[in-house]
């Protein structure tokens, strides 16, 4: 399970990379929106998706090694 979590927050930070770098330029692209509009949304949509990448991995970080406990 925590290796699942792991990955998952890892699969997170990278959206959230995309998303900083792209995201704006493909939002204004794709739905033909102000580029300004799309680059705040972009960059939110990155600091949101970062945001649950770092839940993610703090919470693979405090799960326990031992699977016996029957969490």
């Amino acid at each position: 399970m925590k290796a699942l979590i792991r990955g998952i927050s890892q699969v997170l930070f990278v959206i959230a990379g995309l998303l900083f770098f792209v995201g704006g330029w493909a939002i204004s692209a794709f739905t033909k929106t102000d580029r300004v509009s799309a680059e705040m949304l972009g960059i939110s949509s990155a600091f949101v998706f970062g945001i649950f990448g770092m839940v993610a991995k703090n919470a693979s970080d405090n799960l326990d090694d031992d699977d016996s406990t029957g969490r």
